[in-house]
């Protein structure tokens, strides 16, 4: 009787396992290699967002060495977060230079109400950090 329940319960965890993992499926890009092409047309596509985000949350700066970190993929609501971050700075590349993590949401779709909605996609995250020369160095090291 014990050895059904235990097996019933396995079971039933492998399928709730399952059933979470056909909801959404996560796309990570490797970060010590250079940018693929799609990855680069992909963050072209979203400078302008991405600018005006930084400008809504009150950075006035320029940016460079994007990359996109990872892309989450709603299924059952049939959204994607984009993660991604670039590196702003002052004039001709000067100091003081940030990264900056922002997550769009594409389409916003409902959440639109909960968050920012910028050039059709919502911002459900932005994280601001001031970071050094070197590690402006480190960061694009891959993004050249």
């Amino acid at each position: 009787m014990m050895k059904k329940i235990i097996i019933s319960l396995l079971l039933m965890s492998f399928l709730a396992i399952n059933f979470a993992f056909a909801k959404s499926d996560t796309e990570y890009f490797p970060q010590d290699q250079p940018p693929s092409v799609i990855e680069l047309v992909f963050l072209r596509e979203l400078g302008l967002p991405i600018l005006e985000t930084m400008s809504s949350y009150g950075n006035n700066q320029l940016f460079d060495y994007g990359r996109i970190e990872k892309i989450e993929r709603n299924r059952q609501n049939d959204y994607y977060d984009v993660s991604l971050r670039v590196i702003s700075f002052e004039g001709a590349h000067n100091p003081p230079f940030k990264l900056i993590n922002i997550t769009f949401r594409i389409p916003p779709g409902e959440t639109s109400e909960k968050y920012k909605v910028i050039s059709n996609k919502a911002v459900i995250s932005y994280k601001v950090k001031n970071i050094t020369p070197e590690e402006v160095d480190k960061l694009s090291k891959f993004t050249n």
